[in-house]
């Protein structure tokens, strides 16, 4: 398996995407590495706070797939880029600075832990 470094990975981030939804707070990925498919996701973290798959949605070209049916069994695939919004569902947060760790897995890469520090404001 390949591993792709934190700096590479930065890249997917879309800068500035870190908001409010109406179904909790959320951020978008653009795949710029390729195409590819996310066989687990395990979980996203806000400052340290772990929010399981359970409390995880991906809007993929604006279909809803919940973080815990993301299986080896059944990947998302992730087209060159294509955008997936990603959604820490019945989440509320203050404004501020907070660092955003998304932890998967793809066929292609294995383990992918993107790291990266944004702004939630009103």
């Amino acid at each position: 398996m390949t591993v792709i470094p934190n700096f590479i990975l930065k890249r997917m981030y879309r800068d500035g995407s870190f908001r409010r939804l109406a179904q909790g707070v959320g951020f978008d990925i653009v795949n710029n590495l390729g195409p590819g498919q996310i066989s687990k996701l395990n979980g996203i973290s806000l400052n340290g706070k772990v929010y399981p798959a359970e409390q995880l949605l991906l809007l993929i070209n604006d279909e809803p797939v919940s973080g815990d049916s993301i299986t080896e069994e059944n990947p998302a695939t992730f087209f060159l880029n294509q955008v997936i919004t990603c959604v820490i569902l019945d989440t509320t947060l203050s404004d501020g600075k907070y660092e955003l760790v998304l932890d998967l897995v793809s066929r292609e890469a294995g383990k992918v832990t993107l790291t990266v520090k944004d702004a939630l404001s009103s």
